[in-house]
């Protein structure tokens, strides 16, 4: 009997309208440990990347089901099971209620069988009660009409935001199962960005790459933590329990280092390290879409037995059955009700009166995580290397700004003489600046450039203070 392949379609769709971090659960383990090694496989030098994680491990555990002996092993390996973990399954079955609860968050199941073949009851019932898997029948045969009906379905669960999964390339008339998993989630910030404050500045993808972007820029109390190499920062979510977590490396083009250490221990640490800490978030504008074949990377992982003509899934069914694709699309947009950042390249620093702030500016290549507080399962994971809407720079600019880079802090410091202080757009006093509340200021930019004093003043500043107020607030006059 000749064998017959099974593919895995895994998408996911993530728009976002956008602290308390827990213990992690043992069963999150499993999950953020496959997470990490995933990252490690699939990553490319200098590019962009985006992976969901959860939705390539609810297919390949609707396959585990059905697999047996070698190929069941293969599977607890890599995908970090404790020989059949129940309480992993109860622990998925979590998010699958918050399908139930929230629109904001969906995860959906199928399973697509060709009309020509049988599944045994207990496996049909086993994904059914753990996974919530539909099981849904096509042709394979009649290739198009099978692609349009798949399709159909991703574009009804991902509510009309991918149309298009799969082609007449990703099924042939050898498929007789494909899994497919679609993971859609829309959610917004806690606390928004203001548009009006978004403008333009410089993402520093490479030593020869520098790119316009437009960055939003918010200060807030976040969970943040930070040491020599990296720092990091946690922006929650409105009514779920979901965070927008971002690794920056301190070198401007130090990610490779950063990823090197990137493990489950070393994630778990900084999790549980970070504090709530007044933070001056820089952060660009995102609009990724990445279409990854896993197969190799899941082989490199240890899962070949599942691929091979050896493989086991007598557990779905008496034909011969193996893995063939296993395709992951994903897209993510971050605006200012999910994402932004601003354009100051000068040094901020610590001014008398006003409460210190860390400032995180991601302008360079940064790693990125959704998780979940509660478990801090990882649900999300990318990297983000270089802009796919951004306008790339002139060459004879490059030099320039990376030499004005080297002066950026992350913390605000001290001027240690007489600076200019100008409020929207005109000069007060340092007294009047001094009497200002914290609570009613948007931004503060420190400058030290002799050409930005000049705009305001011909006499020779140390500095120049500009403060933006929040909409609404006006400067309350001192005697």
């Amino acid at each position: 009997m000749s064998l017959k392949t099974i593919v895995l379609i895994l998408t996911c769709f993530i728009f976002f309208n956008i602290g308390h971090l827990s213990a992690q659960t043992r069963t999150s383990n499993g999950l953020n440990t496959y997470s990490l090694d995933l990252y490690q496989n699939a990553k490319v030098n200098n590019e962009n990347l985006l992976l969901s994680p959860i939705s390539t491990y609810y297919a390949l555990l609707m396959a585990y089901d059905g697999s047996k002996n070698k190929t069941k092993a293969a599977f607890e390996k890599v995908l970090h099971l404790q020989k059949s973990d129940v309480a992993e399954n109860d622990y998925l079955k979590g998010f699958l209620a918050k399908t139930d609860s929230s629109a904001a968050f969906k995860v959906s199941n199928a399973i697509w069988l060709d009309n020509r073949m049988r599944v045994k009851n207990g496996f049909r019932k086993a994904v059914s009660d753990k996974y919530s898997s539909d099981f849904k029948r096509t042709d394979f045969t009649d290739v198009g009409s099978a692609v349009l009906a798949i399709n159909g379905w991703v574009d009804k669960k991902t509510n009309h935001k991918i149309g298009e999964i799969i082609s007449a390339d990703d099924v042939t008339p050898s498929t007789r199962l494909l899994l497919l998993n679609a993971v859609y989630f829309k959610g917004k910030w806690l606390n928004k960005f203001s548009k009006s404050q978004t403008s333009a500045a410089t993402f520093f993808a490479d030593v020869k790459s520098q790119y316009k972007v437009g960055f939003m820029k918010m200060t807030e109390n976040l969970a943040y933590f930070e040491n020599g190499d990296y720092q990091f920062v946690s922006k929650p979510y409105q009514n779920s329990d979901l965070s927008f977590c971002v690794i920056l490396p301190k070198k401007l083009f130090g990610i490779e280092e950063i990823e090197q250490k990137m493990d489950n221990v070393f994630f778990k640490s900084i999790l549980d390290s970070a504090k709530v800490a007044n933070t001056q978030l820089f952060i660009p504008k995102i609009k990724l879409e990445s279409s990854v074949e896993l197969s190799n990377v899941l082989k490199k992982a240890g899962l070949t037995p599942a691929f091979s003509e050896h493989a086991d899934f007598s557990g779905i069914t008496e034909t011969p059955l193996a893995l063939d694709k296993v395709i992951h699309k994903t897209f993510i947009e971050l605006d200012e009700e999910k994402t932004e950042s601003a354009a100051a390249t000068a040094v901020t620093v610590r001014i008398t009166g006003l409460p210190s702030y860390k400032i995180f500016k991601a302008d360079h290549p940064f790693l990125f995580f959704i998780i979940d507080n509660k478990s801090k399962a990882i649900l999300f994971i990318g990297r983000y290397a270089k802009p796919t809407n951004g306008e790339k720079m002139e060459t004879e600019n490059l030099a320039s700004n990376l030499e004005r880079k080297k002066t950026e802090k992350f913390s605000t410091g001290n001027l240690h003489n007489s600076a200019l202080f100008v409020l929207d757009g005109n000069i007060i006093s340092e007294a009047e600046f001094n009497g200002l509340s914290a609570e009613n200021i948007e931004a503060v930019h420190v400058y030290k450039d002799k050409s930005e004093i000049a705009k305001y003043s011909p006499k020779d500043y140390d500095g120049l203070v500009v403060i933006t107020l929040k909409k609404g607030k006006k400067l309350l006059k001192t005697d």
